[in-house]
């Protein structure tokens, strides 16, 4: 399933605050605890860097690089690179070694809890089939049936992952 190409354009973006009112009770009772289980690159991010995020659906976000930063890129057919923050970074990812480029491979660490966005569940939260939410650094995210709506475990961010590449990195 495409995901519209102009972020944030047919509706403002639901907020972090909203999403976890929406979609914390239904992950929360329907939700199944998952593990990425794959291996990623990962680099050093440069200030002001900005990273768009590519899925095999299209366009999904973008974001600019803090100081600490690191940059990765999955291992997916679509390889869609993003950012995450120096605090969330080792809580998520463990160094396996060094590669070429400044690049180290990492394995996952971590879970999450979610919930396919089937025609069902987008039906009961009134939701249509493309949307866009506020990812937690601030910019658009653009959402699509059939994506995984995920949050942490500790249930303080809530995040979209794209259908494929969840089938690709998550067990």
């Amino acid at each position: 399933m495409s995901k519209p190409s102009q972020p944030g354009k047919e509706t403002p973006p639901i907020s972090q605050a909203e999403l976890l009112k929406i979609f914390l009770p239904i992950i929360q009772v329907k939700g199944k605890v998952y593990q990425k289980t794959s291996k990623v690159h990962a680099r050093p991010a440069k200030p002001r860097e900005i990273i768009i995020t590519t899925t095999s659906a299209g366009f999904e976000t973008k974001n600019t690089a803090k100081k600490g930063d690191f940059v990765i890129t999955n291992a997916t057919n679509a390889k869609e690179e993003y950012i995450i923050s120096a605090a969330k970074f080792p809580t998520r990812y463990r160094k396996l070694k060094d590669l070429k480029n400044g690049y180290a491979l990492y394995q996952a660490i971590g879970s999450v809890k979610g919930i396919k966005l089937t025609k069902p569940v987008l039906h009961k939260l009134k939701l249509p089939d493309h949307f866009s939410i506020q990812a937690s650094w601030g910019e658009a995210q653009m959402v699509a049936k059939g994506d995984y709506m995920v949050c942490t475990l500790d249930e303080s961010e809530i995040y979209i992952i794209g259908g494929k590449e969840f089938g690709e990195t998550y067990e």
